[in-house]
């Protein structure tokens, strides 16, 4: 770990360069930005007196990491910051040493028909397109509610967008279906991984070019990412890097945190399965050997089977034995399903005989009998175990049942589109499942989408609260949820308007209006300011056709005015914001001018209850 921690020092962390194992630039404003997100210093860790879980592996033969590391790594910095919760990150591929065989075994279990379906069914779930071919958005609700209302707000979120826009498009996904695909590709593999590549202008030939913009986004293996944790000679900051290939001398990379974008199913300290489909793979094989077993028995029940008695005289006892073994191995048969395509074989053979004679010797016969051999041994008709871990199976998958066929013997689906009998616990629950599972996968934009701000806007880079407000929203077409959500609301409406009818001694209502809505409805404070900038924008939008109308009616009593003819005159300026503006809410002031180089004041003052950016450095 010494001698890599020194490589990682001399080609990336002083040198900032390109270097001839490689030839991969790696620009210093990039480098820098691999800072975000280990917000700390060795206070953090120097603070803390307990053993962590991840450091309480170093003496135990079983350790969370499921592999043999050295036990140099127990004391690196990355090992120390792992337990730390606000730094938990994902789990990591590398650490796992039958996770390549799991992944192999797991991509081909995939490959059955209700495994696909079942992998398809959350992906249409979690991915959904709109017109312009977008699946999610951006949401600045929570960030313009903390902002002021100022010309440099503006400009950050007009900033933000294009980072989102610039980074959905450099993924390829405006013109394809390809996030649907890796969502998919996620639930079976339970990591994925990207390198950023940065667009470096003019500079690309400097000795330390600067990137300008992201233009593509590379897929990367995770089994071949170790991530660590160094620090950096020249500034003295902890910089979280990945090692690629480590200790191959052909291979081996150093890769800025600022270059990779890396999620996992499972995340840092938490046990469970690796993917969501490796959930699943105990009941289905259950499944599919019991439906084999029915399979075969009822092919094998299928034959005809006719035995002839031979009689064979006065044959020595191994020539009997002899002519026995000939026909046990004639009439042997070995029946095979391949799981993958469904087909059955009688002894290699594709083809299958729906007749068999069976010739047996008799020493003491007279004549040949012939009769029919009779099928016993227990009924494998019954299809109530296979109900059962069909059940079992629609569980472990989490999708509703009601939108599975329960019984494999009935026609038909049961199930419902509307009305009580589809909203139930499972759909409300299904629709949270999603959401945890969108939670992971927006990183894939969020961390870029950020870096791509921060380029612009370095100022910007270690402002991990203005970070924590920016909000990715995914498109939703779940109609149970819907119909959960509308009949929970007509409900509180109802009893909203029932006590509102409650009266005191006096008259006078007994609750206040705000609090029944509050309370009944459900709507947050963010709903009900929203609600009233609609209501403001209904209400200038009445003025202003008000008094258009009027300057309309004026100009065509006016002495020598043609009919028809407008007047000149513009609308009239109400002196309110913008719709859905904040209407002078206290909030932070962003200080920030467009202009280069002009500072940016980034503190809010006491009395506005805004929050403070954390930086009064110079735009860039």
């Amino acid at each position: 770990m010494a001698n890599a921690l020194e490589r990682g020092s001399r080609y990336i962390l002083r040198a900032f360069s390109p270097n001839n194992w490689s030839n991969k630039r790696v620009s210093s404003n990039t480098f820098k930005l691999s800072s975000i997100g280990v917000n700390w210093n060795d206070a953090l860790i120097a603070s803390s007196i307990a053993i962590g879980t991840t450091e309480s592996g170093k003496d135990s033969n079983v350790n969370r990491l499921n592999t043999y590391v050295s036990r140099d790594f127990y004391d690196t910095t990355f090992a120390k910051a792992a337990d730390i919760t606000r730094l938990n990150n994902d789990s990591v591929a590398f650490f796992d040493k039958d996770y390549i065989n799991r992944r192999r075994y797991l991509r081909d279990f995939s490959s059955n028909g209700e495994i696909n379906s079942v992998i398809e069914t959350i992906a249409d779930e979690a991915i959904v397109y709109d017109e312009k071919n977008y699946f999610i958005g951006t949401d600045f609700n929570n960030l313009k509610s903390k902002m002021k209302k100022t010309k440099e707000a503006g400009v950050i979120l007009e900033e933000l967008q294009a980072s989102f826009d610039r980074v959905y498009q450099m993924y390829g996904w405006t013109d394809s279906n390809d996030a649907w695909s890796y969502m998919k590709k996620f639930l079976v593999d339970g990591f994925l991984a990207f390198e950023i590549i940065y667009d470096y202008g003019e500079t690309l030939n400097d000795p330390v070019p600067q990137a300008k913009d992201i233009i593509a986004f590379k897929e990367i293996d995770p089994c071949t990412l170790q991530p660590d944790i160094v620090k950096d000679e020249v500034t003295g900051e902890d910089l979280k890097v990945w090692y690629q290939f480590k200790d191959d001398a052909e291979k081996e990379r150093i890769i800025p945190d600022s270059h990779i974008v890396y999620i996992s199913w499972l995340k840092g300290n938490f046990e469970g399965r690796t993917s969501y489909l490796e959930n699943l793979t105990r009941t289905f094989n259950m499944l599919r050997q019991l439906e084999n077993s029915r399979i075969i028995w009822n092919i094998q029940n299928a034959q005809k089977r006719i035995k002839i008695v031979v009689p064979i005289g006065t044959s020595t006892p191994d020539r009997a034995q002899a002519r026995l073994d000939e026909l046990k191995a004639y009439y042997n048969e070995d029946t095979q399903i391949d799981d993958m395509s469904g087909e059955v074989t009688v002894n290699g053979q594709p083809k299958f005989s729906f007749s068999s004679t069976y010739i047996f010797p008799s020493k003491d016969g007279a004549q040949t009998e012939i009769d029919e051999i009779g099928v016993e041994g227990y009924d494998m008709n019954s299809v109530e175990q296979l109900k059962y871990w069909w059940r079992r199976f629609i569980l472990e998958t989490k999708i509703p049942a009601n939108r599975f066929m329960l019984d494999p013997t009935s026609g038909g689906t049961q199930t419902p589109i509307s009305g009580e009998g589809s909203i139930t616990r499972e759909e409300y629950a299904f629709a949270r499942f999603i959401k945890r599972i969108q939670i992971v996968f927006k990183e894939l934009l969020l961390k870029p989408m950020w870096l791509q701000f921060c380029l612009k806007y370095p100022a910007f880079a270690k402002a991990e609260n203005l970070k924590s407000l920016i909000g990715l929203k995914f498109n939703y077409e779940n109609i149970f949820e819907m119909e959960k959500e509308r009949n929970l609301v007509n409900a509180g409406a109802q009893t909203v308007m029932s006590m509102a009818q409650m009266k005191r001694a006096d008259g006078q209502p007994y609750f206040a209006m705000e609090f029944l809505v509050k309370k009944f409805l459900g709507l947050s404070d963010a709903d009900l300011k929203e609600n009233e900038n609609y209501k403001l924008r209904e209400a200038k939008d009445a003025i202003d056709m008000q008094v258009e109308a009027k300057e309309a009616a004026g100009a065509a009593q006016a002495p020598g005015a043609t009919p028809g003819m407008d007047s000149g005159l513009g609308g009239m300026d109400m002196g309110m914001g913008a719709p859905g503006g904040d209407m002078g809410a206290g909030g932070m002031d962003m200080g920030m001018t467009p202009e280069a180089g002009a500072p940016m004041d980034m503190g809010a003052t006491p009395d506005t209850g805004g929050m403070d950016m954390g930086s009064s450095a110079p735009m860039m």
